[in-house]
């Protein structure tokens, strides 16, 4: 009547052991939804600016547009750590000198490059197109984030 100690114990069905292990899984981002996202915190931070376009709400001043661009982006590591989502370079990515544009009106267009990763793999490549002028501290438009598939066939320099 009583159970052999000596014995095995008797295992647990296969599917409840998965069942109590598994995390509840959230679909991975695709390269728009990040994009878009993304383009939404900018946004976001950009309405936390004064309309001079120089000193946050905050009281925080700016003395050129890369602070601005910094304020535009910072919390946004943070916020997307929290669903597993990193970048390969810090957002918006490495500065690159090569990639800036000027344009006829004064205005200049630097492009940031960084890949998106989803739990460590790669899910999509960013471009920060980043407008500004080298005569003002305000930048003469937000930036904007273009999220592209990893297979895209432009480089890093056409946006």
């Amino acid at each position: 009547m009583f159970a052999n100690t000596n014995s095995p114990p008797l295992p647990l069905a296969p599917s409840l052991l998965v069942f109590s292990y598994m995390e509840p899984s959230t679909p991975a981002p695709t390269p728009q939804s990040l994009g878009d996202e993304i383009q939404a915190y900018v946004v976001e931070r950009q309405s936390k600016l004064l309309a001079s376009g120089e000193a946050s709400r905050d009281g925080r001043r700016f003395s050129w547009c890369g602070d601005i661009l910094d304020f535009l982006a910072e919390g946004l590591d943070e916020k997307l750590a929290a669903r597993d989502i990193t970048f390969t370079n810090a957002f918006p990515g490495p500065l690159r000198l090569m990639d800036e544009e000027q344009q006829p009106n004064g205005q200049h267009v630097r492009r940031f490059w960084t890949i998106a990763l989803h739990r460590g793999c790669p899910i999509a490549r960013i471009c920060t197109l980043f407008f500004h002028r080298h005569d003002q501290v305000k930048l003469p438009q937000p930036p904007r984030v273009v999220a592209y598939a990893l297979d895209h066939q432009d480089g890093e320099d056409h946006a």
